[in-house]
């Protein structure tokens, strides 16, 4: 069989999202309009159609976007799509995106946010950085005066909306913003925070992403000890971990006493980042599309048509590790509220504020970690 006949379908679900222009988009739109790829299949399958169909057709193969599992075709598909016994999509060959969610089983392969713990049928693709980046301008030289965090809210830890902690950074002339929308703006931002409250089974299949947009902005990271970041780490001034709001102001005085290391980190950072910018995964896509996806498809492709039986067995499979990893999240989050409830909190929510707007900042290294 000619590899060239290969079809990629992207499955977009029409009850989950709609996508009724997406074969007219290109890079250009998707930096233009980056709230409409924001959420599991818009971010994964939706982004990463519009991204790699040029690419994908430039082989010579197929690239199509919409709902349900054509037979015989290549799907790339996120797991909510994929997690139903009465899915004829056991005749496609199945590529899907695990993203936040409980293991896949009934795939050909898997798709993982970052390189821990990978399974042999994973392989780790990142997340494509934040759309539309604005690096930060560089004629706010090595300033600090602004630290932002760039993201959802509904596991921001509670340190802050902390007013000690605030007033901390406003003695110190520095204003922090939580910033809910417009995240590929960085241009006024001097020092990115990454934190989250969430559960250790949780985060350890979140991406890096808010790590490496703050590379690619030419913004100095402050980051919590999340698995994802601390995998990427190479050298110590890749970011400054924080676990708490008196790590934050402990960071923040370094930055302000060390300009020499400000900009260190923030060359870096560009450095880094260029792994991870749209450029470098398209050709980590591509990469897997062409040495092992189109191979492994070729192979299997006089066979596929007879999955069934397979798929209900790996759905089944699937199915049974969710219920796990629901009653692990369970018990973790039971064992976290009890704590919390009996006076051990998870997090110091007293930050020293005794650094006045004339106090000189203590100098020192960034954190290891």
């Amino acid at each position: 069989m000619d590899p060239a006949s290969v079809r990629f379908h992207f499955v977009l679900d029409p009850r989950a999202t709609r996508w009724d222009d997406i074969a007219g988009l290109d890079d250009a739109d998707v930096d233009r309009m980056p709230r409409r790829f924001v959420g599991g299949r818009n971010s994964w399958i939706a982004q990463t159609f519009v991204r790699l169909r040029r690419a994908i057709e430039s082989r010579g193969w197929t690239a199509t976007a919409g709902p349900g599992f054509p037979p015989g075709a290549v799907c790339i598909a996120h797991r909510d799509d994929v997690n139903h016994f009465a899915l004829p999509a056991h005749a496609s060959f199945l590529v899907v995106v695990r993203a936040d969610r409980a293991p896949v089983e009934a795939c050909d392969l898997a798709i993982v946010q970052n390189a821990l713990a990978v399974e042999r049928h994973e392989r780790f693709v990142p997340l494509w950085p934040q759309p539309g980046i604005a690096a930060r301008e560089g004629a706010r030289g090595d300033r600090v005066e602004r630290l932002a965090y760039l993201g959802r809210t509904d596991s921001a830890p509670a340190w802050f909306a902390d007013a000690d902690f605030r007033r901390a950074l406003r003695a110190r002339h520095v204003e922090f913003e939580v910033r809910t929308h417009d995240w590929a703006d960085y241009r006024d931002v001097d020092v990115a925070l990454a934190a989250r409250r969430e559960l250790r089974g949780v985060l350890a299949q979140k991406p890096a992403t808010k790590l490496y947009n703050g590379w690619l902005a030419g913004v100095p990271v402050l980051a919590s000890p999340e698995p994802a970041y601390r995998e990427l780490r190479r050298k110590a001034i890749d970011f400054i971990e924080v676990r708490d709001a008196a790590d934050v102001l402990r960071a923040v005085d370094i930055l302000r006493a060390n300009p020499g290391l400000y900009r260190a980190m923030a060359a870096n950072g560009r450095a880094r980042g260029a792994q991870f910018g749209v450029h470098a995964t398209r050709a980590r896509w591509m990469e897997l599309l062409e040495r092992e996806v189109v191979p492994r498809y070729m192979a299997a492709r006089g066979t596929i048509a007879a999955r069934a039986p397979w798929f209900a067995i790996a759905m089944a499979r699937q199915k049974a590790r969710s219920r796990a990893y629901r009653v692990r999240c369970g018990i973790e989050s039971w064992v976290r509220d009890v704590s919390t409830a009996a006076g051990g909190a998870c997090e110091r929510l007293s930050p020293r504020a005794d650094a006045g707007p004339d106090a000189k900042p203590s100098r020192g290294r960034a954190a290891a970690g």
